[in-house]
């Protein structure tokens, strides 16, 4: 925690004795986060995790994940004209974790300047990216290469009148390889059964991409263009972390997002039979 304040400090000394507060505050939140997430990797490295604890960290780190997004709203929303703000805003990897009504809120209270800059127009750019990436709302088109450098585009599959799981993934991602076994087995139940898996990586290296396809057993439509959080179809679909997963209508709606684990596989076996 004190590495985290220490290393901002000469931010921390430019701003408001409130500010100042207010972002120890969100920082503090976002250290016990990083602890609940050594602490997953300690108990991993001994061999401890049974199903009964990690539902407990589970359910622990999701409520301190919602809290540090929270204080980070907070802390934007109140200080978001303030300049040295700005710069904690446009560098913070929260920014794209907010959820479409904080950001919403922190973006509401943007004053005359702070409307002119590029940071504002990307980031409104995103909250309207992310209103038209909701469930009921068409899928918007994907053009990119497959790992063979062939051209593909998801309009290949989706709206063609199968259920479509887009999923965005990374072989550096370990929550996206502990979530593949579990998408391989749903491939391979209902592959045959109006259902198709489409991959889009944010690797950077297509030799990282081809190796990871390849020990996860992949064998569904994969494309990127090799730009991580910088490309287009991931800015498209407001994409705040990996794995996620949008599940898209035969009509080619989306139905639901931001699925994984259980809760993936459980409508996924409800809505196909």
């Amino acid at each position: 925690m004190r590495k985290i304040i220490y290393f901002l400090f000469p931010i921390l000394f430019c701003i408001s004795c409130n500010t100042k507060s207010a972002y120890q505050k969100a920082l503090e939140s976002e250290a016990r986060l990083d602890e609940l997430e050594e602490q997953y990797g300690g108990q991993e490295d001994k061999g401890l995790i049974t199903p009964s604890w990690e539902a407990e960290w589970s359910k622990k780190y999701e409520e301190q994940f919602e809290k540090v997004k929270a204080d980070y709203t907070r802390f934007f929303k109140d200080n978001i004209n303030d300049v040295q703000v700005q710069e904690i805003f446009a560098n913070s990897k929260w920014r794209r974790r907010l959820s479409l009504d904080q950001l919403e809120s922190v973006l509401s209270q943007a004053g005359k300047e702070f409307k002119e800059t590029e940071l504002y127009k990307q980031t409104n750019e995103r909250l309207q990216n992310m209103k038209t990436s909701l469930p009921g709302c068409p899928f918007k088109e994907i053009v990119s290469k497959t790992p063979k450098g062939k051209n593909c585009q998801l309009s290949d599959y989706a709206g063609k009148g199968k259920y479509v799981l887009l999923d965005f993934w990374a072989s550096w991602c370990s929550p996206c390889r502990k979530e593949m076994p579990m998408l391989v087995e749903l491939y391979r139940t209902y592959k045959n059964k109006n259902f198709e898996i489409v991959g889009y990586s944010l690797d950077e290296e297509k030799e990282a991409w081809e190796k990871g396809i390849e020990q996860l057993n992949i064998s569904w439509p994969q494309m990127s263009d090799c730009k991580k959080w910088e490309s287009d179809p991931v800015k498209l679909y407001s994409v705040q972390s990996i794995p996620c997963a949008i599940l898209i209508d035969p009509e080619g709606k989306i139905i639901q997002r931001d699925l994984y684990g259980e809760e993936l596989a459980n409508t996924i076996r409800q809505l196909i039979q």
